[in-house]
């Protein structure tokens, strides 16, 4: 974690690795989520058009015996209570003769008892405990699977069959007798193995009860558990409820199945309740969501790939340039102003190296320029020392004769003094001489001049000693600057410009 947050790359990279990897994913799931709905929508569109078409297709199918039953039920023939029944007979043998599918005729009373029959089905003598008579009994059009073993031996068949009866009516339009034909289902059969989608995808026809009528509901070579038996019959409760799609697990493969009920439309039928259903393993249905799915994280892995090395370029791309950066201001930090900061890019990044090279400058500017203000310092500071030291010399010269001039003054204000005391001590007479006078006030005055003079001298003397004290400061200013000077001329020098 430290290395990751010392590494500018790699910040960079793992940025752009989880922000690729995540819009990848994202958009592999959506895509995905997306394609399976609508791959689900047109594999259970086409399976429900192949079982809607199947359905259509038997019900023709079953129209067809309906409307061939029909017509032989109302053979003028067949409608004659008082025909024999060599005569009713001949009818349904001319019938079956031309009938691919019929595997034989009765003629039965409304009590069940046989008439005639083709075949052995003559040698029948009561049908009245029979499912199919039952049917018949309705007073309408009726189809009636046989598929019980009982039944299929007392009619001689050895395979299932469809009972199709039409009531037989008089002139007078009353109930006398009942046409059952017996049809072989090989035509339904081929209908439903003509269903087929993608590999192993097949139709089935299947009954309330869970008898399969025609094809095969799962993979026959199933060993369905007790689980998927109950999910069998709760499917096969729902087919004969409803028409859609379901997805059911069975013999450990799922399964999506579409179905759809026979007769749904054609409600005249109602006692047949059969149910078409097409069922595809969920595998192959969708087939081409798992080679999506496959494509869109093959995509994604290279779309990675591709940012991961998009990315260790771009991170190299910008460390490099800020690690030139960090090396220089590095080297500027050690006092080498000489280093050279190449501008690759016009980016943030080449503008930070354009503003480092102009610091650069300028701070090489400044030390250059420091570098000549300690010189012009230290000449300075030279010129004020010697110029101070002049200055001090003068100083001490004037102080000196001002000194002298002072004693002279003192000196000749005492003999001014002592030369008017002794005038004063002169007679009268001599004293108010118009000479002697003049002389007195000549020595007055010269005493005042020469006091001023003594008192000028020693303010001129203080002078000079307060203009030796401030010679004194200016020197040690010109000492201390001169010591500044060297000591930026010595830090100036420590860097390398």
């Amino acid at each position: 974690m430290r290395f990751f947050e010392r590494d500018l790359r790699i910040k960079i990279t793992a940025i752009l690795l989880v922000f690729v990897f995540v819009s990848a994913a994202g958009t592999a799931a959506i895509s995905y989520v997306f394609m399976y709905r609508i791959v689900r929508s047109d594999v259970e569109q086409s399976l429900e058009d192949s079982a809607g078409l199947t359905s259509d297709v038997v019900e023709v199918l079953l129209g067809r015996r309906d409307s061939r039953v029909t017509l032989l039920a109302n053979q003028p023939t067949m409608r004659d209570p008082a025909s024999s029944p060599e005569a009713k007979l001949a009818v349904m043998d001319l019938f079956m003769t031309y009938w691919p599918i019929g595997m034989g005729a009765v003629f039965s009373n409304t009590a069940g008892g046989i008439v005639c029959g083709t075949g052995r089905l003559s040698s029948l003598g009561d049908a009245s405990e029979t499912a199919w008579f039952e049917n018949a009994a309705a007073a309408r059009v009726t189809f009636a699977h046989v598929h019980a073993k009982s039944e299929l031996v007392s009619a001689f068949f050895d395979s299932p069959v469809l009972a199709v009866s039409s009531p037989v009516r008089d002139a007078s339009d009353q109930v006398f007798g009942y046409v059952i034909c017996f049809t072989s289902i090989s035509d339904i059969d081929v209908a439903v193995d003509a269903i087929s989608v993608e590999q192993t995808g097949h139709g089935f026809i299947v009954d309330s009860t869970g008898m399969v009528v025609a094809g095969h509901m799962f993979d026959r070579g199933a060993k369905p558990s007790s689980a998927d038996l109950e999910r069998r019959e709760d499917l096969v409760v729902e087919m004969s409820t409803s028409d859609g799609t379901s997805t059911i697990r069975y013999g450990g493969k799922s399964y999506l199945v579409s179905y759809q009920r026979i007769g749904s439309t054609v409600t005249e039928h109602p006692e047949l309740r059969w149910s078409v259903g097409v069922a595809v393993p969920s595998s192959e249905a969708f087939e081409p969501v798992y080679m999506i799915a496959w494509v869109l994280v093959g995509l994604a892995l290279v779309f990675s790939l591709c940012a991961g090395l998009v990315a260790v370029m771009l991170g190299r791309g910008i460390s490099r340039p800020i690690d030139e950066l960090v090396e220089n201001a590095d080297r500027v930090g050690s006092g080498d102003l000489t280093g050279e900061v190449a501008i690759r890019t016009r980016d943030q990044i080449g503008t930070l190296a354009a503003a480092f090279l102009r610091m650069r400058d300028y701070l090489r500017g400044t030390l250059s320029e420091a570098a000549r203000d300690s010189d012009r310092m230290s000449m300075l500071a030279e010129e004020q020392s010697a110029a101070a030291q002049d200055v001090f010399s003068n100083t001490e010269e004037i102080v000196d004769s001002v000194v002298v001039m002072a004693r002279n003054l003192e000196a000749l204000t005492t003999k001014v003094r002592q030369m008017s005391e002794y005038v004063m001590l002169m007679p009268e007479r001599v004293r108010s001489g118009e000479k002697v006078k003049d002389v007195v006030r000549l020595l007055e005055e010269s005493e005042i001049l020469a006091e001023v003079g003594a008192t000028k001298a020693v303010e001129i003397a203080a002078a000079a000693q307060d203009q030796r004290a401030a010679t004194r400061d200016l020197a040690a200013a010109a000492r201390r600057l001169s010591d500044l000077s060297a000591e930026l001329k010595k830090m100036v020098q420590r860097f390398k410009v």
